[in-house]
């Protein structure tokens, strides 16, 4: 190849500019070395700008709607409706301006930035648009896409980018798969007077959570109106006129649902495809890149990858933040900072809210962690939760009897992603049970009932 084509030089080259390629570019041109950022879609990433932030806005408003019904004809007169033009509107107005925003912000650190496609030419050097760019570091933060479905009429669904972006709500929208994606929008989109159905392939939605859990959340999203479909595989997809007709089920039990909108929620893969990564050397798989302890390659020790892109246990805003903090501290310090991953909280934002921290009932056994769970699978009828007359409530704690630690927190019902928190700095710490028991909260909080979930 022709060297004399290369425009610039750079230490650290960070592809991707959402949370967690920004952690790290942020870091290491902190340290005082050279980084440039190439981003193809816009500065920030999914979470502010197609994700977390303007999902929760939604969120936000069938919440309210929620917790009005839980108390009709309890003092609630009349349930609120919510205005999804008006919403939208609000929605819109935390993501305006926000590429721009957070691209001048790490123009102002010193970080070159490129909004460009980029993809490696050589192992050490990236095109970005009709830029060509050498590096002595890469980091791969460029997240995650929707998986293929292979099924006819594919093209007919939506991405979770065009539901986020609807200035009108669909009279009806059909979600496929059992993931964070459907359960978070059928629960908005339900609130908001839609017709709401989920179609997902197997008994078991939300692998990831407690099963006893996320059964109750399915019954919390039937009883709110939400047809949810399981055991019924999508078969195909097709126009019948301004609607779509989905065709899911087994042969001896086939389902037809019509809908206006038909949404992708059936897992996403990592968004490699198009960077050349065989240039590098770089290994991965169906999962992402794979990387070792330090969050770089396992083939390429000058190339890191962090966030959703990376093979590891998480998909989060802030595992990933982490990762990138990690992966920066290893290029200016060689091996100096491990990956290390305790008490992370996750939560699917629907009405109620489902929480997860630390390990799952059958990962305890499957390490033969000495343990005794706390099942306290209805507590709607505590105050916290019977006050705002919530039906769907429920935790499950396991605890480590030797150590007389918490390994693992489950919780169904509203204010769960609060508690989530409290559990995750348990969890982290390794504070003892006994301690946690003696702790004094404010009364009356759904945090007071912490110690209750111990019990």
């Amino acid at each position: 190849m022709d060297r004399g084509v290369i425009m610039k030089k750079y230490q650290v080259i960070v592809i991707g500019a959402g949370p967690a390629g920004g952690a790290c570019a942020s870091a290491c041109v902190k340290s005082g070395l050279k980084v440039a950022m190439i981003e193809d879609y816009g500065f920030g990433g999914t979470c502010p700008l197609r994700g977390c932030n303007p999902k929760k806005i939604l969120t936000g408003a069938a919440e309210i709607v929620a917790q009005a019904e839980g108390l009709n004809e309890k003092g609630i007169i009349s349930l609120p409706k919510i205005n999804w033009q008006k919403l939208a509107a609000f929605r819109d107005s935390f993501v305006q301006g926000k590429k721009d925003k957070i691209k001048s912000a790490y123009s102002n650190l010193g970080i070159d930035t490129y909004l460009e496609h980029a993809e490696f030419i050589d192992k050490n050097i990236i095109k970005a648009g009709p830029h060509h760019l050498e590096s002595d570091f890469f980091v791969l933060a460029t997240g995650i896409r929707p998986a293929s479905l292979n099924i006819p009429g594919e093209e007919l669904i939506s991405s979770s980018d065009d539901f986020l972006a609807l200035s009108r709500l669909p009279e009806s929208v059909c979600f496929i798969g059992g993931g964070f994606i459907s359960f978070e929008f059928a629960s908005i989109a339900v609130r908001a007077g839609s017709k709401v159905s989920i179609v997902h392939r197997s008994q078991r939605v939300l692998k990831q959570f407690d099963s006893d859990l996320t059964h109750k959340l399915v019954q919390a999203l039937q009883h709110a109106g939400v047809d949810v479909h399981l055991n019924s595989p999508l078969q195909s997809i097709s126009r019948e006129g301004n609607t779509c007709l989905i065709m899911a089920g087994e042969k001896d039990n086939p389902l037809t649902i019509k809908a206006d909108m038909v949404v992708h929620g059936a897992g996403r893969v990592p968004n490699v495809d198009s960077l050349n990564l065989d240039k590098p050397g770089v290994k991965f798989n169906g999962q992402g890149v794979e990387v070792n302890k330090f969050m770089q390659s396992v083939s390429n020790p000058n190339v890191f990858a962090v966030g959703d892109v990376a093979d590891t246990p998480y998909a989060l805003t802030p595992t990933g933040d982490m990762e990138g903090r990690i992966a920066a501290s290893n290029i200016i310090n060689p091996g100096s900072s491990e990956v290390r991953y305790r008490g992370v909280p996750k939560v699917v934002y629907t009405a109620p809210a489902l929480c997860s921290v630390g390990i799952l009932e059958e990962e305890a056994e499957k390490k033969n962690i000495p343990h005794k769970i706390i099942d306290n699978n209805d507590i709607s009828e505590w105050f916290s939760w019977k006050h705002t007359g919530q039906k769907f409530a429920g935790c499950k704690i396991i605890i480590d009897e030797e150590k007389d630690i918490i390994v693992g927190a489950h919780i169904l019902g509203s204010g769960a992603e609060e508690l989530a928190n409290m559990f995750a700095m348990a969890i982290n710490l390794e504070l003892p049970v006994s301690r946690l028991k003696e702790v004094l909260w404010a009364y009356p909080t759904k945090g007071y009932y912490f110690k209750y979930m111990l019990e």
